[in-house]
């Protein structure tokens, strides 16, 4: 009877494994967002890997492979965890070109007991990837675990076996009971394909292929009003800081929120990554709006996932839906909404209107001209000089990054730096920035400070230290000349991970000043901490000497006290008289900046002089 059974077993798992593998592929294949260039390139962009981490341990599989439809090896999964992509191979295997060529799939079945990270029972089944229209993309090599599956049915067959042997003998009745088993098994693994097409895994929301069908119906009905389509706030960061796991935690918490505050009759939906849609059933606009700030508050409520505790903000847009609207056109719209929430300073919502329309083209604009900048180089540095309250004379230069808008005027940092950093594009730009402000200085003079303003995005990659190491090695300037200047946003999240970069660049002999001190929280454990070598005094309170001259004498000489007594110095912005000046001069401050010094300009080589310029190139005043 062993024999029988072995054998049995083996059978139903060679079919049952096809049948996961297939419905597995399928699924991938519909999911997995321009899968053709992924098959092609072996390297995933960032929605992607989302949907690989969404569906690679989906029931039974814990491993994939990918291959061309000549049988080279383009991605295997393990490779998501580490982003470590070797990109298609030169190799061919023939057994998945064989699976291409025929279509017909190819099992084998292991004894994983004797390997690491491998399942007692495992199959490697080989199956055709198609597209929705049956056409084939490659071939996806799935692992499919099959420990517990063999165990039921060996101990099912056992059980059956040797009852139904006392009456009528094995030998007639396994056969039968195995198809009826292995029939019962596929009709699980059809259901659980069923809900995968329809529904999102992590959350169990709709997915957008469902949405789109219900809020269709919803719309021919009426019974749709107003459509909302939502964001996560920097959520690449939580993923890059707390890992996947606590990301996944943490969008299944935002999708229970979404829950909460809708009806039963409401359409709610993940369309991926962290996209969700909700389709609110016939509620008015301000009703809508109303659950929308419940939603907004209760998503930024501190959580505590595993051993992270953060707070993650939402972006949300709004539009109501009009008589005729198709979903596209609702969808589109909600989704303007939420872009102009975004560009508006996110953790908010806004409601679509027509005017949003003259705003969004403006902002294209500026995302184009900042995108062929970035790719062109087609910046420019200008430097403020530094000045000694000594001698008034230039000790260094202040690099400030200048965009024009291609009509022969500036586009202001204030403006376009946050579009940048939304775009993702402020690291590729502040490494270029670091390294031609250091290569100009050097060849225009060795023995000035060169500041330059950082991001505290350019501190999430850990490329900075290596950056700033680079440059100054490629210039052969000297580190102790070089000052970064950060602001106190970038310590709010108290970050080891920023705090070991700000001790390398400072070991290196780079110098640390923390910039617009005075206009945060300017807590004192922040300068305990990290040690600063200069504070610099926003120009607001200079500027205010003027307006309310003693509550602001008293700042500044609260600020320059206490610099002092840290041994750190002391830079004043914005200084534009005489009066300000002598008076930051008695007061202490070492090094002075402002029009009265001269404003933002190209460097002029073996001069320490620098010509005005006109009132258009102005941006960031010193």
């Amino acid at each position: 009877m062993s024999l029988g059974v072995n054998q049995a077993v083996e059978n139903v798992l060679f079919r049952e494994s096809v049948d996961k593998a297939t419905h597995w592929g399928t699924h991938m294949a519909r999911h997995i967002p321009d899968i053709e260039a992924l098959v092609e390139t072996g390297v995933p962009n960032d929605e992607q890997i989302d949907a690989i981490n969404g569906i690679k341990e989906l029931g039974d599989i814990f491993r994939f492979k990918l291959f061309t439809a000549d049988g080279r090896l383009s991605l295997v999964s393990d490779d998501v965890s580490t982003a470590e992509y070797k990109g298609t191979s030169d190799v061919v295997d023939p057994e998945p070109e064989r699976v291409a060529r025929t279509g017909a799939a190819v099992v084998d079945v292991f004894d994983g007991t004797q390997k690491p990270n491998r399942p007692d029972l495992y199959a490697e089944a080989y199956v055709p990837l198609l597209d929705e229209a049956g056409q084939p993309l490659g071939v996806v090599e799935v692992y499919v675990d099959q420990t517990a599956t063999a165990r039921y049915f060996k101990d099912s067959f056992q059980t059956f076996g040797l009852m139904l042997m006392l009456f009528c003998g094995a030998i007639f009745i396994l056969p039968s009971l195995a198809y009826y088993l292995q029939r019962m098994l596929a009709e699980r693994s059809r259901k659980d394909a069923e809900f995968l097409a329809r529904f999102d895994p992590l959350t169990g929301l709709m997915n957008r292929r469902e949405f789109a069908v219900q809020a269709e119906a919803y719309v021919e009905q009426g019974n749709l009003s107003v459509a909302c389509y939502l964001d996560l706030d920097h959520f690449k960061t939580i993923n890059d800081t707390h890992g996947h796991a606590v990301g996944d935690a943490f969008l299944s918490h935002i999708a229970s929120i979404l829950q909460k505050n809708c009806r039963k009759e409401d359409l709610i939906a993940r369309f991926g990554g962290d996209e969700f849609v909700i389709g609110f059933h016939r509620v008015s606009l301000e009703q809508a709006a109303n659950r929308v700030r419940t939603i907004l508050k209760s998503c930024a409520e501190q959580i505590d996932i595993d051993d992270a505790s953060f707070a993650g903000t939402v972006s949300i847009g709004l539009a109501e839906i009009k008589p005729g609207s198709d979903v596209e056109t609702i969808l589109r719209n909600a989704d303007t909404a939420l872009y102009y929430a975004k560009s508006s300073g996110r953790n908010n919502f806004a409601i679509y209107g027509d005017e949003m329309g003259e705003e969004l083209k403006e902002r294209y604009k500026l995302e184009s001209r900042i995108r062929q900048a970035t790719e062109d180089r087609d910046f420019e540095i200008y430097f403020q000089p530094l000045v000694s309250s000594k001698d008034q004379q230039v000790t260094g230069h202040e690099a400030l990054l200048r965009l024009s808008d291609g009509d022969g005027n500036f586009i202001p940092p204030a403006v376009f730096i946050p579009v940048a950093e939304n775009l993702g594009l402020i690291d590729e730009i502040g490494a270029w920035t670091i390294h031609a402000a250091i290569q100009q200085v050097s060849k225009a003079r060795h023995d000035k400070v060169l500041a330059i303003n950082l991001s505290s995005i350019q501190f999430e990659s850990g490329e900075l230290v290596d950056t700033v190491r680079d440059a100054l090695d490629a210039a052969n300037f000297p580190a102790h000349q070089l000052e970064l200047e950060i602001t106190e946003s970038l310590l709010l999240a108290d970050s080891t991970f920023v705090e070991m970069q700000i001790d390398s660049l400072r070991e290196m002999g780079v110098r640390i000043a923390m910039d617009d001190f005075g206009t945060g929280f300017s807590s004192l454990s922040y300068l305990w901490k990290y040690g600063f070598d200069r504070l610099k005094i926003d120009r607001s309170f200079v500027a205010a000497l003027d307006e309310n001259s003693e509550r602001s004498r008293e700042i500044i000489e609260s600020v320059v006290m206490l610099g002092s007594r840290l041994k750190m110095k002391i830079t004043a912005e914005g200084v534009e008289t005489p009066e300000q000046s002598k008076f930051l001069s008695d007061l202490g401050c070492d090094t002075l900046q402002g029009y009265l010094y001269g404003r933002p300009a190209p460097l002029v080589a073996e001069d320490q002089h620098i010509e005005p310029v006109t009132s258009a190139t102005l941006g960031k005043a010193g």
